[in-house]
């Protein structure tokens, strides 16, 4: 048989001389290059600040032609109009669709394959690809109503000047630019930037998590990352295992690094003094490559990273800076060398929810197990009860400075006492019906039934259908704080 032309040039895997060198995963890795290049292409193109501008101005202009049209409809043609705006359109949000396309491919290529095998960190993957695809059809909706408006424009050349039919499509175009510009406005103000060398974490809401952490800012953080971020940090925290002091752990060393991200971001440290607290168990000669120069991560965002966690957990962290300031005063609940709990509870939970820290330290000298019992009337469930053996760990005995040059300060006591603390994250539910101002009672025991402590807290509980703050609101304020840390970090490292 003679064999064809047309698909000489095809590859037959059964045929003589078929050799592949790549394997099937490294055609899939090339493939995913190539998207997430077109990807940071198309965004770094739509990020330019004309386009940005020109995107924001078409539907203004638009709008103004049209009246300008029904004003002087001798002197201007519509179907030269409509094919401007066609071109317009195509120039100026070619890019920002063609992005949004490429981040969903790379999403599905990335978070698709981790989403068959999914862990505790992995919950998030559906709302993020449902994010990317809701990115995408607004891109296209938006390209669409400028088409429309074109599309209106030229069917309103096809009727003369002063005809009722010519004058109800004008009016119609400027209704579809006006659409435009809204949506335009809601569109620039949601969609991050383009070219985020992490585009899922914006996208990501923390799910599923363990109720007692051990290491309590590194599983805070892991909790609040989407999966390519996770995977991202968990690569870069293999780097820093070989570039640790000898005498130090990874996970000392991880707990001290955020702790110092953290600082470095509220405005307490500067980077000079960050970076002489970090020399104390990094070897110097591997900082430069560790945190500027990693190929997974670096400190600009570690920054950002941190900042969106605080977003999320706003309470979690505002019960570290209480512990700090407690540390700068000397106060009463680290002066009495006995037991120390704090908790935090927001003060609005919707849908019927929130999102409980309980911190216990033992200040004394035995290290006794006690017992905490969480009572939320009308809770789901309304009863908990915890067995804690916290580590013992006497404080300091008066007021420290927050940063000194030797360890007697507050960054080197913060990151002590929060070790040896028993943290829990605990999720705090109501029965549909409860609604309005609820407490949450928190009893700290001896095992032989003699009460430590007693603390309520109290929050405004909405139902379900609606109230307190949403999804959306909260993602927005952890896209805001994260962007903030990230250009503090940045305008540092210049």
């Amino acid at each position: 048989m003679i064999r064809d032309d047309a698909d000489a040039s095809l590859p037959r895997p059964y045929g003589e001389g078929f050799e592949v060198e790549d394997g099937l995963g490294d055609i899939i890795e090339a493939r995913l290059r190539r998207r997430e290049r077109s990807r940071r292409f198309w965004g770094r193109l739509a990020d330019t600040w004309l386009l940005r501008f020109a995107r924001r101005i078409l539907p203004i202009f638009l709008i103004a032609t049209t009246i300008g049209m029904m004003a002087f409809p001798l002197q201007i043609d519509p179907s030269l109009a409509a094919l401007c705006a066609v071109f317009a359109s195509i120039c100026f949000l070619g890019p920002s669709v063609a992005s949004s396309n490429f981040a969903l491919w790379v999403g599905q290529d990335r978070l698709g394959r981790r989403g068959n095998n999914r862990d505790v960190r992995d919950g998030g993957v559906e709302r993020i690809l449902n994010a990317l695809t809701e990115g995408r059809l607004h891109e296209h909706m938006r390209l669409a109503n400028q088409f429309a408006f074109a599309l209106l424009l030229w069917l309103a050349d096809r009727f003369p000047p002063g005809e009722e039919t010519r004058g109800l499509l004008l009016v119609t175009s400027i209704l579809s630019a006006s659409i435009a510009l809204v949506h335009t406005m809601l569109i620039e103000r949601r969609t991050p930037k383009h070219t985020n060398r992490l585009p899922f974490l914006v996208h990501h809401a923390p799910s599923q998590h363990e109720s007692t952490l051990e290491d309590t800012l590194t599983e805070i953080l892991l909790a609040h990352l989407d999966p390519e971020s996770a995977h991202r940090f968990t690569r870069w925290s293999e780097d820093m295992g070989a570039s640790l002091r000898p005498g130090t752990t990874a996970s000392q060393a991880g707990e001290r690094l955020l702790h110092l991200v953290h600082l470095e971001g509220q405005g307490q440290l500067d980077r000079a003094q960050m970076l002489d607290e970090i020399r104390a168990f990094i070897e110097p000669d591997a900082i430069e490559s560790l945190l500027f120069d990693n190929r997974h991560l670096d400190l600009p965002l570690l920054s950002r990273m941190m900042g969106h966690t605080r977003a999320w957990q706003r309470g979690l962290f505002r019960q570290l800076d209480r512990l700090q300031f407690d540390l700068m005063d000397h106060k009463e609940s680290l002066a009495g060398r006995s037991w120390r709990m704090d908790a935090s509870l927001p003060n609005r939970c919707g849908e019927s929810r929130g999102d409980l820290f309980v911190m216990v330290n033992n200040l004394g000298v035995d290290e006794d197990p006690v017992e905490l019992e969480v009572h939320v009337p009308d809770g789901q469930p309304a009863r908990q009860t915890f067995r804690l053996t916290p580590r013992s760990l006497a404080p300091p005995d008066r007021p420290l400075p927050l940063w000194a040059s030797n360890d007697d300060d507050v960054v080197t006591w913060l990151s002590q006492l929060l070790d040896a603390a028993h943290v829990l994250w605990l999720g705090v539910a109501w029965a549909d019906g409860a609604e309005g101002r609820r407490p949450v009672r928190l009893t700290l025991r001896q095992i032989d039934g003699r009460t430590i402590r007693s603390d309520t807290l109290w929050t405004q509980v909405h139902p379900r259908s609606g109230g307190g703050e949403s999804m959306r609101r909260r993602m927005e304020l952890a896209r805001t704080l994260a962007r903030r840390w990230q250009k503090q970090a940045l305008a540092q490292s210049d």
